[in-house]
């Protein structure tokens, strides 16, 4: 542990730009690709982009938290997906593999250009917002990320109709509340404390994804 902490630590003093752009790159895939099987991993490197920034702010064992719980997080997201793709293949609908090994071709052009232009004005705004408005006692690339995370978040989950990805939406939210708050409340209780939530909305979010797919039945919910 201790060597990973090293490691953490290491990278956190290293070039921001890397980090900025892994951080940029997760949201706008997440926004563009409303798909768990490359979602989920993309949200993992997400966390450890925000876990390395909050360790230019906080100890690096505490900044570890984050990229931890976003881990276990996204790894009961995909065992939930994984049951939900099962219940719907069962009734013969369409799943996350067909739709990523057969698209729509009709639809897909159209999606993609208007989410992705939707992206770039979200990224601008983030950029704007960043000088204009930095946020108080907040470094200001920490400032740069939040602003990014919570303006992809609020997309996500305006424009999403699954829970999965509605879900997905709320953990960049979350994940920008912390870099914007941390810098003013950089404590122990407090990295803890949002690590925990992050665990509970995962939770959360893991059951509503089998909700989705009509798992209630099949877990033997009945009263």
């Amino acid at each position: 542990m201790s060597q990973l902490i090293e490691l953490f630590d290491q990278l956190s003093r290293a070039a921001v730009a890397p980090l900025m752009i892994l951080l940029a790159v997760s949201a706008v895939m997440v926004a563009l690709v409303r798909n768990w099987r490359i979602a989920l991993p993309v949200m993992v490197l997400q966390y450890l982009a925000v876990g390395i920034l909050l360790a230019r702010v906080i100890e690096p064992s505490v900044a570890l938290i984050k990229p931890l719980a976003g881990a276990i997080v996204c790894f009961a997201l995909s065992i939930a997906a994984q049951r939900a793709d099962a219940l719907r293949a069962e009734r013969g609908e369409s799943i996350a593999r067909e739709r990523l090994a057969q698209p729509n071709w009709h639809r897909l052009p159209a999606q993609l250009l208007l989410r992705a232009i939707v992206a770039i004005l979200v990224l601008t705004a983030a950029f704007g917002a960043a000088i204009r408005f930095p946020l108080p006692a907040s470094a200001r690339e920490l400032g740069l990320g939040a602003y990014i995370l919570i303006g992809f978040g609020l997309l996500v989950a305006a424009t999403a109709y699954e829970s999965l990805n509605v879900g997905l939406g709320l953990l960049m939210l979350l994940s920008g509340f912390e870099l914007a708050y941390t810098p003013l409340e950089p404590s122990i209780g407090l990295s803890v404390l949002l690590g925990l939530t992050t665990l509970l909305v995962g939770a959360a979010l893991s059951y509503l994804t089998l909700a989705d797919a009509g798992a209630t039945a099949e877990l033997g919910i009945e009263n």
